[in-house]
């Protein structure tokens, strides 16, 4: 597999589980491929299916080249964290191989509004487990990030702000089951808190290597996600020395990779 993850528990706040590369050359390709649209071909890579990748055209690599390629700082944030939403995608896949999970595809383009990312759990009978609502940021600047960006999110989801997109989301996610099923699921399980299971992306710092010192970004999680039941408070932590010239560096492989794809 493309990740490793090590989980702490930072009972009562949240539940940590830190992204780890395991295979790099794997996770080059993975992110190459889903920056070519090619999602459900990464998506059987990871439940150990068999399958040919169908071919590119010269003007979907050329594109995918220059999206890595970046001119400006803000062009390099927002790579940067379009990227890291792939490699979530890749990571919660990972997490929950070996049961029915129905995951959004990454966004198109960098920048690009909406939910980060959205996960369907079903049970055998296919009712809903649960639901993954995630937000991800790579940034320098974890907490402030999290406590004003990441947290207002997520309790605007416990409000019911976002129910209608959750809605329509779930509705596609899970396009091949029944009308009826479909139906069953919006009315008896969308709208339950309980179901939810919210997860915060972020790259912590060189210097939150503990558990105890990492525990302090998630301060305030169970102000918006409240609750005894603290796995609906989910964390995702990637660390590296520095965040910014590690993906310069994974663009570049990534690049060469796509280089490759041409028919």
């Amino acid at each position: 597999m493309s990740f490793a993850h090590t989980s702490t528990d930072h009972s009562p706040l949240c539940y940590e589980s830190e992204m780890i590369v395991a295979n790099y050359q794997m996770l080059v390709e993975q992110v190459g491929y889903l920056m070519l649209g090619k999602h459900r071909h990464v998506a059987s890579i990871l439940a150990a299916k068999n399958g040919n990748s169908s071919s590119s055209t010269d003007k979907i690599i050329n594109r995918a080249q220059r999206q890595l390629q970046i001119k400006s700082t803000e062009e390099r944030y927002k790579r940067d964290g379009w990227l890291f939403q792939m490699m979530t995608w890749i990571s919660i896949r990972i997490e929950y191989n070996g049961v029915k999970v129905y995951s959004q595809a990454p966004h198109d383009n960098p920048a690009q509004h909406g939910i980060d990312g959205l996960s369907i759990i079903l049970t055998s009978n296919n009712k809903i487990k649960s639901i993954i609502i995630e937000e991800d940021k790579y940034t320098e600047n974890p907490r402030p990030t999290i406590k004003n960006q990441v947290w207002p999110e997520f309790k605007l989801f416990e409000k019911g702000e976002f129910d209608s997109q959750l809605v329509s989301r779930t509705s596609i996610l899970l396009a091949h089951l029944s009308d009826d099923e479909i139906n069953e699921i919006i009315e008896n399980d969308i709208y339950k808190s309980t179901k939810r299971i919210y997860r915060a992306g972020i790259t912590p710092l060189d210097t939150a290597k503990t558990p105890k010192k990492r525990k302090k970004l998630f301060k305030g999680y169970d102000g918006c996600v409240s609750g005894i039941d603290h796995g609906r408070r989910q964390a995702l932590t990637f660390s590296q020395t520095d965040i910014r010239k590690w993906m310069d560096d994974f663009s570049l492989e990534i690049y060469d990779f796509l280089e490759k794809q041409r028919p």
